[in-house]
């Protein structure tokens, strides 16, 4: 049975490795045995994970050892300050003492620290193992496992050591998503609402008719709402899988603030989410500074964030700390930030000429307590 024949296929990833399916359903977790062997037969499949869901990698290996393949499984710790060089030295013992093999597979189960830790093990262990997401959050559902970014944190900033590596395939499983804490799940919505923000007026709207739907996990809503914003992640990627032609950095709106917000505070204060959705907000700040967005826009922005019991604005930060996180940003060439802004609701579009002073009114109108503001170097 090839991947179309399954109803709950949401979009294929087109990569320079092949075609790739993201299956989104409710239930299918204990199909993932099946499944692979639609697309690939690995005589072995090494399954990582972390402590916090055990049972479900326990399922996947059931799942798996049912259709006759083997499955091991480690167990990582927890949490963004274990993403790490360490961590990966520790599986990549783990694989040698058990003879992997190229041709064998490694599966994540876990959340988008599990995923992009395990896809940067895959990429590199053997020069390159094929490897499977099946993520367990909400956040990386939408996000984390779709487009083949797989990396580790350096002390100085989150996911600088990586690579673009394709997962054979994406599972999520919508029914796991209803034993996370409603904190973790809003900041999953974060990135779907940023995906209608930056591309799609309807999702954004859906996300403003149905809230309560919505935060209370509906199965049917809530799967095609993952469904639809996976989609639109696919069809970027797969027009622009390594961030070549200036289309896959639209995904990035909010994040370049959100990822100093969470490099700045140990990545122990903010969930991803919340801090792309304070990131969200300063964007729409310069947007709005830079003449590309009206101020009920902008009001329109916080309301479906504030919503979904996002942060708007991030306490107790200094503003020089996060101007100096931000230099070590990715989409930062030459001493130039590439921003990600609006130009309108669902309008994305990218400013390497943003003034500094724009920057320092957005970073003053959501940090409190926050000190006098260094400069970037940048400015036309």
């Amino acid at each position: 049975m090839r991947a179309e024949k399954y109803s709950d296929l949401a979009a294929r990833v087109t990569a320079s490795s092949g075609d790739h399916p993201i299956w989104v359903g409710w239930g299918i977790i204990e199909e993932i045995g099946k499944r692979i062997k639609s697309l690939f037969m690995p005589p072995v499949v090494y399954v990582i994970s972390d402590d916090r869901v055990s049972e479900h990698a326990r399922m996947v290996q059931i799942a798996l050892e049912a259709e006759a393949i083997p499955a091991h499984i480690f167990m990582i710790p927890s949490g963004e300050s274990n993403k790490n060089l360490e961590t990966v030295q520790h599986v990549y013992k783990w694989l040698a003492d058990r003879k992997a093999e190229r041709g064998h597979m490694i599966v994540a189960v876990g959340g988008g620290v599990v995923g992009d830790l395990a896809g940067f093990v895959a990429a590199t262990y053997l020069r390159g193992m094929p490897f499977a997401q099946v993520p367990t959050t909400l956040l990386a559902m939408m996000d984390a496992a779709v487009g083949g970014k797989v990396a580790v944190d350096l002390p100085q900033g989150k996911n600088l050591v990586g690579a673009f590596y394709q997962p054979r395939f994406v599972l999520s499983d919508v029914r796991t998503l209803s034993t996370l804490p409603a904190r973790e799940l809003s900041s999953g919505w974060a990135e779907a609402i940023k995906h209608g923000l930056i591309l799609d007026k309807e999702l954004l709207s859906t996300f403003e008719k149905n809230t309560g739907k919505i935060k209370s996990l509906d199965p049917e809503i809530s799967t095609q709402i993952i469904r639809d914003s996976v989609a639109i992640k696919a069809n970027i990627v797969s027009q622009d899988e390594k961030e070549t032609l200036g289309i896959r950095i639209l995904l990035n709106y909010g994040h370049t603030i959100g990822h100093a917000i969470e490099s700045t505070t140990g990545y122990t204060q903010y969930l991803h989410g919340e801090a792309v959705s304070v990131g969200m907000m300063a964007a729409a700040s310069i947007s709005r500074s830079m003449g590309l967005l009206d101020e009920s826009e902008v009001k329109r922005q916080r309301s479906v964030l504030a919503s979904y019991g996002l942060p708007i604005n991030a306490h107790g930060l200094n503003s020089t700390d996060i101007l100096e996180a931000m230099r070590s940003d990715k989409k930062t060439s030459r001493g130039q930030i590439n921003w990600v802004l609006l130009d309108g609701i669902g309008n994305a579009v990218t400013n390497n000429c943003v003034p500094d002073y724009y920057v320092t009114e957005a970073l003053d109108s959501i940090l409190t307590d926050n000190g006098e503001a260094d400069e970037l170097g940048q400015g036309c």
